[in-house]
């Protein structure tokens, strides 16, 4: 008797929510495919939130490759100068030190550089770069590689005439410091 009755309870629980979803809905089949809407949505969930997180990062949590962050170190190495921003013949430079180097074509070392340098358009400090671009280059690249690197930042930091001013010899100390190459 206990089992009717409990049985009794669900339908009539199930009927009860029946009633209220199509009462706001033209009929049942609406409100079976809000239902069916609602979990397809929660379904999509995990998925949805890995895209977006994937997709709101920026600034420098958006350099993932060696190449990249070599890049965002010479940019930052050329806005370390006198006039806080990349000079033509910095861009040259650097251009020419992304081909021969690191074996990028003429397009995909102009892309890479315009790229990067949309990318850290709005940093302030050059000097903010050196820990998280160092971070990704300590696990990616040999102490000779880094060496390299510590060359073509100065060749940058030289490319305007004048030579690398106070800020860009600390900037190359401090880039230096975590590879051993001081």
């Amino acid at each position: 008797m206990h089992i009717l009755a409990i049985l009794l309870g669900i339908i009539g629980t199930g009927l009860f929510w029946a009633m209220r979803l199509s009462a706001n809905r033209k009929n049942i089949g609406d409100a079976a495919n809000t239902i069916h809407g609602a979990a397809v949505h929660a379904k999509n969930l995990p998925r949805q939130r890995r895209f977006k997180k994937a997709h709101n990062r920026k600034g420098f949590d958006l350099v993932e490759f060696p190449t990249e962050a070599a890049t965002v170190l010479m940019i930052m190495m050329a806005r370390s100068g006198d006039t806080r921003r990349m000079e033509p013949g910095e861009r040259e430079v650097m251009e020419t030190l992304l081909r021969t180097n690191m074996q990028l074509s003429e397009d995909d070392a102009d892309g890479m550089i315009r790229q990067m340098d949309s990318l850290t358009h709005d940093v302030v400090l050059p000097e903010s770069a050196i820990q998280p671009m160092t971070k990704i280059l300590l696990d990616a690249v040999s102490k000779d590689d880094a060496s390299d690197l510590a060359d073509m930042l100065a060749q940058i930091a030289g490319a305007d005439g004048d030579g690398p001013n106070v800020e860009q010899v600390e900037f190359l100390r401090r880039f230096k410091e975590p590879f051993d190459l001081n």
